[in-house]
């Protein structure tokens, strides 16, 4: 695709999905939330307004700037960091939506494929949450496909294939079941179905019809991209059996600049000043792992997590004062 299309498409569409059309912007929108919510609260108290105002649509928001600047700047560092700050945000201010660790696999997991923070697989789906049950059924279905991968636990491998070739056979978009298939895909190791997906994937998305879709936005599939990350992860040398879509953004430019970083993760996406300091503290900590409630119906622990990033920050400026 043509890079200078892009970038008009961002522009045309950012007011739409409440974006940031530079990086000033997005700095900017920080300042009116601290003078507004923050500035006469003590520091702990920041803290969890912090985490329950900058919702940023799981993140999104942040690597949709991050792929416009990377662009107009041609420079894809900035889409990398973009991965980067987004994976952290995305996950510390996850809200209760009434679903379990599922609630991760269409927002945020995308975005930690993308970032290569493949560790932070631990942190959305730990193992101790056992398989996902309660949510969409195409993400509990790829949550339960991306902790058998991760995990290697063999006694999920059958149910986890069966669910999913059960979900295949109902009415569902391509995209859903693009994306089942490639996971699919990745346990057999069958590369030439594989490359299939992707492409199947890239295309669906452009005809994407979910909320907050637009020109833009249909016009980079992340998943596609992060499904290759992870096969990369997976299987190392192997990925070069895969064939990658064509005129892809971020199979062509995007690829290239993070293999030639041997897939480094990347930097905080913006380094704060005062008054703002207190934001990237938020990253600079070992996330905390989000567990599920107990009873039948299982959901994200939202409250013990959000007091274990409280006391993780604590522990930062403690030892920062001594």
């Amino acid at each position: 695709m043509e890079k200078k299309e892009l970038i008009k498409l961002y522009l045309q569409n950012v007011d739409k999905m409440f974006g940031y059309a530079n990086m000033n912007a997005y700095i900017d929108e920080r300042l009116k939330k601290y003078t507004k919510y923050c500035q006469s609260k003590k520091p702990e108290e920041q803290i969890i307004i912090w985490l329950k105002l900058l919702h940023e649509n799981f993140g999104k928001k942040i690597v949709y700037l991050g792929s416009y600047l990377a662009l107009q700047e041609k420079d894809m560092s900035y889409l990398n960091n973009a991965f980067n700050s987004a994976v952290t945000w995305g996950q510390l201010t996850i809200t209760n939506s009434g679903c379990d660790h599922s609630i991760h696999a269409w927002n945020i997991l995308p975005h930690i494929f993308c970032a290569n923070r493949f560790r932070d697989i631990e942190k959305i789906f730990p193992k101790e949450n056992g398989l996902s049950k309660n949510g969409l059924k195409s993400a509990c279905s790829i949550t339960n496909l991306v902790m058998y991968l991760y995990y290697q636990e063999p006694m999920w491998k059958q149910y986890v294939i069966d669910e999913s070739k059960e979900f295949l056979q109902n009415k569902h978009t391509a995209e859903e079941k693009a994306v089942i298939n490639g996971f699919l895909a990745l346990i057999e190791k069958n590369w030439e179905k594989f490359s299939l997906e992707l492409a199947n994937l890239c295309k669906a998305h452009r005809k994407s019809k979910d909320y907050g879709e637009n020109p833009f936005t249909r016009k980079i599939s992340f998943f596609a991209f992060g499904l290759y990350n992870f096969a990369r992860y997976l299987y190392r040398e192997e990925v070069k059996n895969i064939t990658l879509p064509q005129n892809e953004f971020l199979f062509e430019d995007f690829r290239i600049y993070q293999e030639s970083t041997s897939c480094q993760i990347g930097q905080p996406f913006c380094i704060f000043e005062e008054p703002l300091l207190l934001l990237n503290d938020f990253e600079k900590i070992d996330l905390p792992i989000m567990y599920l409630t107990a009873g039948k119906k299982r959901v994200l622990d939202i409250e013990n997590y959000r007091q274990e990033v409280v006391k993780k920050i604590q522990a930062l400026h403690s030892n920062q004062s001594s």
